[in-house]
């Protein structure tokens, strides 16, 4: 049975999770010395983990706005009526296609 109080639980644990997460990545990003406790290579050059990554801003994110579609007005405020094309062909089994297939009888 679906709970809404079970429900809200969980979503509030794992939103907290993912705070503490990033917040951690943060700290770690910003003091040098507490990422050196978790890799001892840190101050490497060729050291990449989730926190260089972080620290140097390459993250995954989306710049882009999405891109909205507008119709144009001939389209939408049209005087004639819509036009109904009808198809002469036969298409409802494919080339490729057979009858479907009694089922077995056991």
């Amino acid at each position: 049975m679906f709970s809404m109080r079970g429900f809200r639980k969980k979503r509030q644990r794992a939103s907290a999770l993912l705070l503490g997460l990033l917040l951690s990545l943060q700290a770690l990003a910003v003091f040098p010395a507490l990422h050196a406790l978790v890799h001892p290579d840190a101050g490497d050059a060729d050291h990449e983990c989730a926190v260089t990554l972080f620290s140097h801003g390459q993250v995954d994110a989306s710049t882009a706005a999405p891109a909205v579609f507008r119709a144009p007005a001939s389209l939408i405020f049209s005087q004639s009526p819509p036009k109904i094309i009808f198809v002469s062909a036969d298409i409802r089994l494919l080339p490729s296609r057979g009858p479907p297939a009694s089922p077995a009888v056991a």
